[in-house]
């Protein structure tokens, strides 16, 4: 895995960010079940938005730091009294995404990022279907299986405690995220 983003920064990548989570398909296919399972529990069950753009978490990361400091606003107070009344702010980056920066609640950590909702390079998803897109993708390498309905409905029921669905496609919702880890 890559090394730890740089403070203050608070970001979820496996949520996140398409880049990292290609990469943690690759990884992950030496990891014991009971690890993947926890860490796709990170993700969470409501909807996200994902970033599929051409930074990668780090770059993302340096760019709101450089920001924050260009503005006084790297120490923890500064950056709480910049994020009032509403308890954000956005920043475009330089690849024209907009991020949200909130207040992050762990130590050394107070920027918390999420990619802005419906910005460029970045897609409204469903926390399930990217839980179940990544484990499809980490069972099929991993144990030399085609990816097909049978194989989604196995790791939803095993990895994920979620339902079978009956059917999906490449046009639309699960099928749509299954695609985008495929042909990345």
């Amino acid at each position: 895995m890559p090394p730890p983003l740089p403070e203050p920064i608070l970001f979820h990548p496996l949520k996140h960010h398409l880049g990292y989570i290609l990469g943690f398909v690759q990884e992950s296919i030496d990891l014991p079940e009971v690890q993947l399972q926890k860490a796709l529990r990170t993700i969470g069950g409501s909807q996200l938005d994902l970033y599929i753009g051409p930074l990668t978490a780090q770059q993302l990361s340096e760019e709101v730091i450089l920001y924050l400091q260009e503005r006084d606003l790297l120490q923890p107070e500064a950056f709480r009294e910049h994020l009032a009344p509403n308890g954000y702010r956005t920043y475009t980056l330089s690849d024209k995404s907009v991020w949200a920066m909130r207040w992050g609640v762990h130590a050394n950590r107070h920027v918390h990022l999420h990619p802005g909702r419906y910005s460029l390079h970045t897609l409204r998803v469903k926390a399930n279907h990217l839980k179940t897109a990544i484990a499809v993708a980490v069972a099929s390498i991993k144990y030399g299986l085609r990816i097909n309905l049978e194989l989604l409905n196995q790791v939803r029921a095993a990895w994920l405690a979620l339902p079978p669905v009956p059917e999906y496609t490449a046009a639309e919702g699960l099928g749509k995220v299954m695609l985008l880890l495929q042909s990345s």
